[in-house]
């Protein structure tokens, strides 16, 4: 799934708060508070309350630039790439992709039939979730 969203806040305020939401997930998960440098490489266990446990990479922390992350668990592998670029005065164009793979091949099925019925939903969701995070920069 890709998308490409034009939002009004700056680049640096829309990146922070996706720093500071992964380092709340990094405290919550871990128990210890994220390190101070750059997320770059952490790596952790994040746990769900279904019991499903996956291991978490931060593969890029780069300001105002680039967020992604890596998540294996074990049916799938999810890729998360959030790039970002300078737009007009205080805005931002975001370009956000996600893929997802299977272990195996029933796994791999699952996944396109769910993100064939339910692919328009995340879309609009992730789209709502962004619109209002830059809306808080007006707050």
């Amino acid at each position: 799934m890709q998308i490409k969203l034009t939002l009004n806040a700056p680049v640096d305020y829309l990146y922070q708060q996706l720093i500071r939401s992964a380092r709340a997930d990094i405290q919550q998960q871990t128990g210890a508070a994220a390190p101070k440098q750059s997320l770059q490489g952490y790596r952790y266990e994040k746990k769900w309350g279904n019991g499903v446990t996956g291991n978490m990479t931060i593969t890029h922390a780069d300001p105002g630039v680039r967020y992604a992350y890596e998540l294996k668990t074990p049916s799938d592998q999810y890729v998360v790439d959030y790039q970002f670029a300078k737009g007009g005065d205080h805005q931002t164009i975001i370009e956000y992709a996600e893929s997802f793979m299977g272990k195996d091949k029933r796994t791999q099925a699952n996944n396109r039939v769910g993100m064939f019925l339910m692919g328009w939903f995340r879309k609009r969701r992730f789209k709502k979730m962004m619109t209002k995070m830059a809306a808080t920069y007006y707050e």
